[in-house]
């Protein structure tokens, strides 16, 4: 269950046509909390789907690193996913 980040191809779409409507650091922080939002929103339901709670801090920590990987390490959605899965899976363990 932890391991899904579902993100849609909307979401993406705005990713890529963001340097069109925002600029610079405007750009970049409106795209991360896009990112985070979206992320956020998928986690939310697949825990309330499967029943559960995530640790406190989580999501957030988890949709965070996504951004950044996408935003600051240049990774596709699903290398950021995969990277950031697994840190949060280290730090707060199977869920």
């Amino acid at each position: 269950m932890a391991r899904r980040i579902g993100l849609s191809a909307a979401l993406l779409g705005l990713v890529a046509a963001a340097p069109l409507l925002f600029p610079g650091a405007v750009q970049a922080n409106m795209m991360k909390k896009i990112i985070t939002g979206k992320c956020s929103e998928a986690m939310q339901s697949d825990f309330k789907k499967a029943g559960k709670t995530p640790p406190e801090g989580m999501v957030a920590s988890t949709c965070t690193c996504v951004a950044d990987g996408m935003l600051n390490r240049r990774q596709n959605l699903e290398q950021a996913k995969k990277y950031c899965v697994k840190q949060a899976t280290q730090e707060y363990g199977e869920v």
